[in-house]
């Protein structure tokens, strides 16, 4: 048997079965259920498994920290449960959030399992779409060549078409029917409706200014959202021969100008108000911004909200035309590690110096759990060298207004997505670096403090060399 199997049977058991799992999902580093009863859960059993480094609840979602391995021991859990992937199995979990009460929390959680899925398909073409602007920029290639065409195509899509992939994913988070949620982001990107966009229409006697959806987050997330109710209560209020016709006429008949006349402008207005906030913020203050947002990284990537900042990220590229928390976020990624670098250089015992030299090789390309989970929160005082690098970076590159000019993930091998920027974040992500293994060397670290099972296996699941 696969240690990857026996580990998924042996987390399965102690989450209390596929009878107690509402719904599953996983993200780069993590497993993350929603249960139904979590009275039923050995979170200690769980924690001290061979292949996890911990756990955490947040938003009433139990998250197991797997690390690198976490996709396919997600597959092999899937496998064991008969589960379809991202999704659970168990309806009983509408019942279960009709009797929750609205939290921030909750709301993060939403925004997280929806984008979670598509995260790796923002990250290649962002990627893509920076290659092509530097290309182009320096007269490398041509913008009226076909290979430019395709590529742009491919850079372009998931942005462009971001609503219909969004509709898949809240159809699976909200338990409605995805071939409805997809139509109601047809509407949204109907070409009379993106052609016409800044013009007025008159729908039921009431003027509606029609607006550009393409590359939005609110109002489709918004729209399948209420569709989950809609549909569930046309659904059960109509005999089951009548169904296939009745309930899709009837959803649509209700969503359209619901859609289109308040939820798409509500989320568009939104998604602008949230931008100019952010625009507001570090057009005034830059440094406060850049600070804040970069001290605070380890924490927020610690309760697993750093998933939910994507939407914002993404509002701000659609509204604004550019990011401004891309580069914060990068550069201090950079300092968790820094961090690792100047605990290497400090620590006097063999087995810490290859850990933290394997943390720091993760984390340089983008991965923190390891860094993190293996140096920071295990040895404490490294954790205050990550948050002053992060900090003093994010203000840096903040006050310098470097901006990412398409969705990139936070990391030196997405430098293409801040064409424009380029040098600041050069010169930012060295601040980064130097700031923060200076703290960590000057701060040093205990190092009789004993590795818990999660740093422990946060080190095995580090990049060696």
């Amino acid at each position: 048997m696969s240690s990857n199997k026996k580990l998924a049977e042996q987390i399965l058991k102690n989450v209390g079965g596929k009878e107690n799992i509402s719904n599953f999902l996983h993200c780069a580093t993590r497993l993350r259920f929603n249960l139904i009863d979590f009275d039923k859960v050995n979170k200690d059993e769980i924690e001290s498994l061979s292949g996890v480094w911990g756990t955490n609840v947040n938003s009433g979602q139990l998250q197991v920290i797997i690390g690198q391995t976490v996709t396919e021991v997600y597959d092999e859990i899937c496998a064991l449960a008969g589960l379809e992937k991202n999704e659970g199995i168990d309806e009983k979990l509408d019942d279960l959030k009709a009797k929750k009460k609205f939290s921030i929390n909750a709301l993060f959680d939403v925004l997280s399992s929806c984008f979670n899925p598509i995260i790796p398909a923002f990250a290649g073409a962002g990627i893509l779409k920076g290659l092509l602007t530097l290309l182009t920029t320096y007269g490398i290639m041509g913008n009226e060549t076909g290979l430019y065409l395709m590529l742009n195509a491919a850079s372009d899509a998931t942005f462009y078409f971001l609503p219909f992939l969004l509709a898949v994913t809240a159809a699976k988070k909200f338990k409605t029917d995805m071939t409805m949620a997809v139509v109601l982001a047809g509407i949204y990107m109907y070409p009379t409706i993106i052609a016409g966009a800044g013009s007025s229409v008159e729908i039921f006697g009431i003027h509606v200014t029609l607006v550009k959806y393409s590359s939005t987050v609110i109002p489709i997330l918004l729209s399948v959202w209420i569709m989950s109710y809609v549909y569930r209560f046309i659904y059960a209020h109509t005999v089951s021969f009548l169904r296939v016709v009745v309930v899709p006429i009837v959803t649509l008949l209700v969503m359209a100008p619901l859609s289109l006349m308040i939820l798409g402008p509500l989320g568009y207005y939104a998604g602008i108000g949230v931008g100019e906030c952010f625009k507001w913020l570090f057009n005034v203050a830059p440094w406060l911004g850049g600070l804040i947002d970069g001290a605070t990284r380890p924490f927020v990537i610690l309760t697993g909200m750093h998933m939910a900042m994507t939407p914002i990220k993404l509002g701000n590229l659609s509204t604004l035309g550019y990011d401004m928390l891309a580069p914060v976020d990068c550069v201090a990624t950079m300092a968790a590690a820094g961090m690792c670098f100047g605990v290497f250089l400090r620590a006097k015992k063999a087995e810490n110096k290859s850990s933290t030299f394997s943390a720091f090789i993760s984390a340089f390309i983008g991965i923190t759990e390891p860094a993190l989970y293996g140096v920071a929160f295990r040895f404490k005082k490294p954790l205050l060298a990550c948050i002053i690098g992060g900090g003093i970076s994010g203000a840096f590159v903040a006050m310098k207004q470097a901006k990412a000019i398409t969705y990139a993930m936070p990391a030196i091998i997405s430098l293409p997505a801040y064409t424009g920027s380029i040098p600041v974040m050069l010169i930012g992500l060295a601040i980064s670096f130097v700031a923060s293994a200076g703290c960590a060397y000057a701060l040093g670290l205990d190092e009789n403090i004993k590795k818990d099972q999660r740093a422990a296996e946060a080190e095995k699941k580090a990049i060696n060399f």
